[in-house]
């Protein structure tokens, strides 16, 4: 989300070739092994913030390629969306427990796994799989969401704590 902030949009259309250039857009997409879907997806993203921005008087501040003040944000957000990795080879939410995977299609399915992330959606099909997950610090959900979240206190879904401990 934050490389596609920083960006113009890349999509400048004549009206007159719209579907002319879709079909260009796209398989300039495919040949360069990019989702297009997801560029257009981004694109209108990025058009909804900006607007949100000017419409609560935010100024615009550039994080200067550190991507923690937007994953914080994410965490602010998700923050009851986390999970951590088992020695399992899975994940475990910190809410419930729950066994979850990194879904397939995700770039963090490849690559070795983090030890903490945050999810936007889960998905069941052969297995439960997190769906737009992105790896976080354990300590940001005890400072953004501490009344949520306490170091070292034991499951309680009546006071929706959770325990988040590094081990």
């Amino acid at each position: 989300i934050a490389a596609m902030m920083q960006i113009q949009n890349i999509f400048v259309v004549p009206p007159n070739q719209k579907s002319q250039a879709h079909n260009k857009n796209s398989q300039w997409c495919q040949e360069h092994f990019l989702n297009y879907k997801g560029l257009v997806r981004a694109a209108t993203v990025r058009e909804q913030l900006k607007k949100l921005l000017v419409k609560f008087q935010v100024p615009k501040k550039s994080s200067e390629g550190d991507p923690d003040p937007v994953l914080r944000c994410i965490v602010s957000g998700f923050f009851a969306n986390a999970a951590r990795f088992h020695s399992t080879g899975a994940y475990r939410t910190i809410r419930d427990d729950h066994e979850l995977h990194i879904h397939p299609a995700s770039v963090l399915y490849a690559e070795k796994p983090p030890r903490w992330v945050i999810y936007n959606e889960v998905i069941q099909t052969s297995k439960y799989y997190m769906r737009d997950v992105t790896a976080i610090e354990s300590a940001w959900l005890l400072e953004l969401a501490p009344h949520f979240y306490q170091q070292g206190t034991h499951l309680s879904l009546k006071a929706k704590r959770a325990k988040v401990q590094d081990q």
